[in-house]
């Protein structure tokens, strides 16, 4: 497998961690060897740091840098060992991604003054990545954000569950970046945070981190006005249905009451019985109109259901 000498670093690239030509270059100890067994499809990220010795602090782990939305099993796995001598990592498919272009990234790495930056570099290049897809996830963010006014129906409440989702994952991903990022400076010291690559990439990170935070709380406010309206909608579907129940009241008890079967019952035998009852059911019915209308019962009712009929909504 290739492996790039540079002026103060090198890379061995293998095909993985349980290669032989990447375990030969791994110290023999116990988490070591747990993490060989650990990293052949890990579900999350794994770090270890080895700081016992001076001079001699290496960092190795696994790191989950692309993962699909709509897999779980889909994902990218980026194994390493860094130490100040050498550092090792697994095979990198940059064909996958268009957004890692390798030779600029060997062309980056010929400047790097240890084999960290040489680790930071490849960091940063993964982390621009995601941050180029954020980028059309911000379109979708944006589309959806109208679609709340303009559409708020089931099919967009969906389709937020599905960026929430999204954004969940895009926290994950950074979520190990991050800690890389300060597990170096806990296992190589401050000189590390000086070099250039580190602190490009760190900055790198910590955008990142505050774009997917910002999304997540745009997200969050669109989850707050969906349920705002879902409430406000049911309240006043509720208050229609009690309304035009108790409106239809009269005409059911009155209905209830001549609909009996009793046989001395005078009002049958009436000659104006039948305008009668009519103008009892009416004159009851508006009577208690009157009622709700006074105490503002009826006022939104009636205004949403001729908007509705009027096709203004």
């Amino acid at each position: 497998m290739p492996h790039y000498t540079f002026e103060n670093a090198v890379w061995h690239e293998e095909d993985g961690v349980e290669d032989y030509s990447f375990r030969k270059f791994l110290p023999k100890n116990e988490k070591m060897l747990r993490w060989i067994d650990k990293s052949k499809n890990p579900a999350v990220n794994i770090l270890h740091t080895h700081t016992i010795e001076s001079g001699k602090e290496s960092l190795w782990g696994s790191l989950i840098y692309r993962q699909s939305a709509t897999s779980e099993g889909s994902r990218e796995v980026f194994h390493f060992y860094l130490s100040h001598e050498v550092f090792v990592t697994n095979k990198i498919d940059f064909e996958k991604d268009a957004d890692l272009e390798k030779e600029e990234i060997l062309h980056q790495m010929e400047g790097a003054a240890s084999s960290v930056e040489v680790m930071m570099i490849i960091l940063g290049e993964m982390v621009a990545s995601i941050l180029h897809k954020i980028d059309s996830f911000e379109e979708r963010l944006h589309d959806l954000l109208w679609a709340i006014k303009e559409k708020n129906n089931k099919k967009t409440l969906e389709k937020i569950e599905n960026v929430r989702h999204e954004i969940l994952l895009w926290k994950h991903l950074i979520m190990g970046f991050q800690e890389i990022k300060m597990a170096i400076e806990e296992t190589f010291g401050k000189s590390v945070t000086e070099e250039t690559e580190y602190q490009r990439t760190a900055i790198r990170i910590g955008r990142c981190v505050m774009l997917v935070n910002s999304y997540e709380d745009e997200v969050n406010n669109m989850v707050d006005i969906e349920n705002v309206v879902a409430n406000y909608r049911g309240n006043e579907i509720m208050k229609t249905l009690t309304v035009l129940t108790t409106l239809f009241t009269p005409i059911m008890a009155w209905g209830a009451l001549w609909g009996m079967n009793f046989e001395n019952m005078p009002e049958l035998k009436w000659q104006f019985g039948y305008i009668g009852a009519l103008l009892v059911i009416i004159g009851s019915t508006f009577v208690l109109y009157l009622y709700l209308k006074r105490k503002g019962w009826m006022g939104d009712i009636l205004q949403s259901i001729g908007k509705n009929s009027s096709g203004k909504e």
